[in-house]
C-alpha cells in the first residue's frame, strides 16, 4: 500500500520553492560571518539581523505550507484509491476498475533530490508527483508529496501489479 500527503492547492509548489530560497539566505550570511575575521561590527550586526529576519520568514512560510498542504492523505492499493483525513476518516474512494485510464509519470522521485532539481526548484519549476484518472472524458489529477524512497518503491510495485491486472495505464513524460 502506498501512502502520501495529498496536495490540494497548487500554491504549495510556489511556497516550497520560496522556502528553499529562504533557507539559503541565512546560510550566506553565516558563511560570510565565519569566514571573514576583520569585518566591521555594523556588518556583523547586519548579518545577524538578516539571519533573524530570514528565520522569521521561514517559520511564517512553513506555517503557510502546512495550511496549504491540507489535512488529507492519499492511500493507493491494488484495487482503489482512498482519500482520507489526517484523523483516518475516509472522505472518498475511487475504484480503479471503474476508471477508463490511469495516467502516470514516467518516474516518481523525491523533490530536491539532486543539485539540478534544487536549481530548478529555485527558478520555480517544482517537481510534482501525481496520478491522473480519466473517466468519461474528464481528468482528475491527484498530486501528492512522497516522503520516502520506501513509498516510491511501494508505488512502483503497485503500478507493476496494475499492468498485470490489465488496467489501461499511460506513462507521461515531463517537459
Amino acid at each position: 500500500m502506498f501512502k502520501a500527503k495529498l496536495i490540494e492547492n497548487e500554491n504549495y509548489y510556489k511556497l516550497r520553492s520560496k522556502q528553499l530560497l529562504l533557507m539559503l539566505i541565512p546560510s550566506i550570511s553565516i558563511g560570510l560571518l565565519v569566514n571573514f575575521y576583520q569585518i566591521p561590527i555594523w556588518l556583523t550586526i547586519l548579518m545577524i539581523g538578516l539571519y533573524i529576519g530570514a528565520t522569521f520568514l521561514m517559520v511564517r512560510n512553513q506555517k503557510q505550507i502546512s495550511s496549504v498542504l491540507g489535512n488529507k492523505l492519499i492511500e493507493i492499493d491494488l484495487d482503489e484509491i482512498r482519500i482520507k483525513s489526517n484523523k483516518g476518516t475516509e472522505n472518498e474512494t475511487i475504484k480503479l476498475n471503474r476508471v477508463e485510464k490511469i495516467i502516470l509519470k514516467n518516474e516518481y522521485s523525491m523533490p530536491q533530490e539532486t543539485i539540478k532539481e534544487v536549481g530548478q526548484e529555485l527558478t520555480g519549476k517544482a517537481k510534482q508527483n501525481y496520478v491522473i484518472l480519466q473517466q468519461d472524458n474528464q481528468r482528475r489529477q491527484l498530486d501528492f508529496e512522497v516522503d520516502s524512497y520506501y513509498m516510491i518503491n511501494q508505488l512502483n510495485k503497485l503500478i507493476d501489479s496494475w499492468k498485470m491486472k490489465g488496467y489501461n495505464i499511460e506513462r507521461m513524460t515531463e517537459n
